[in-house]
């Protein structure tokens, strides 16, 4: 069978839950620990709107995980897997819940308590031990970078749609920061991903993969990373002047269109690492 969209949407998602679950748990622990200063609000505010979403991202995972085993046929050897993902997807749900609950029921945010804390981290414990997300460092990296960009993409937007809200400029500022670090991880997962193409050749039990999809895979890796460096760039000269709101304002349009752009090369970077990675065990 080859691939479509149907049977690759799983491998398309699954890095969201995982990036934006971690980085609802380390927003919340360093707005905790740093009670005091200014970004505190903006840090719990998108820690728990990455929660939020980052539950929503759990669940579409695992209904196109199924999804994508009933297609393959790899039903049977995937029942522990998608065990895990069902466990902690439930765990997601009950964490976003009980925020829920107190933010928007009792308008508390619980999030600096040591007991959502601690149970915040057990669902990374969760995540990381199940998935196994340490294997290597440009396994680990490559989650955080879609998510983190998309994330960054939908606060733009938010913040653009409804810039004459009280909340357009906490999104305008969270969709700047997401850029910024999803920049920084994409050049972290280009550097380690060279290191993994040149020990490929060496690992035990070899790894089968495509080679041509690799040059392609390693290209596109190049030209993301050029992007989204001088988008960030751009959009940092805009960010810290003055008069930023009107500058942006007018220029809004393209920065979309840019943004939109750069989702569709990341993206498809992506989708050649699963050809390297993947599709060679899954597609035959």
């Amino acid at each position: 069978m080859s691939p479509n969209l149907f049977n690759t949407l799983h491998f398309l998602v699954l890095h969201f839950p995982i990036a934006l679950l971690i980085l609802s748990f380390v927003l919340d622990l360093i707005a905790a620990i740093w009670k005091r200063s200014k970004a505190h609000d903006l840090l719990h505010k998108a820690g728990f709107l990455t929660l939020l979403f980052g539950t929503f991202m759990s669940i579409i995972t695992v209904l196109s995980g199924f999804i994508a085993a009933q297609m393959l046929g790899v039903g049977a050897p995937i029942i522990v897997h998608a065990s895990k993902a069902v466990f902690v997807t439930s765990y997601a749900i009950f964490l976003s819940f009980i925020r829920c609950y107190f933010v928007w029921k009792l308008k508390k945010d619980i999030s600096d308590h040591i007991f959502y804390l601690v149970a915040a981290f057990a669902g990374i414990l969760l995540v990381f031990t199940q998935f196994k997300v340490y294997r290597f460092s440009h396994f680990a990296l490559l989650q955080f970078t879609v998510p983190l960009i998309i994330s960054g993409f939908i606060a733009d937007i938010i913040a653009m749609v409804g810039r004459n809200k009280n909340y357009a400029e906490d999104f305008k500022r969270m969709g700047y920061y997401f850029l910024i670090l999803g920049t920084v991880v994409i050049i972290g997962t280009v550097i380690s991903g060279y290191m993994r193409a040149a020990a490929m050749p060496t690992l035990n039990p070899p790894r089968v993969y495509d080679e041509t999809a690799l040059q392609a895979h390693e290209l596109f890796g190049l030209i993301t990373m050029g992007f989204f460096i001088l988008l960030s760039a751009v959009r940092s000269v805009f960010f810290f002047k003055a008069d930023r709101a009107k500058i942006i304002l007018k220029g809004q349009g393209i920065y979309v269109v840019a943004l939109i752009a750069g989702i569709a090369i990341i993206s498809w970077a992506s989708h050649l690492g699963g050809e390297v990675h993947l599709f060679p065990a899954l597609f035959k």
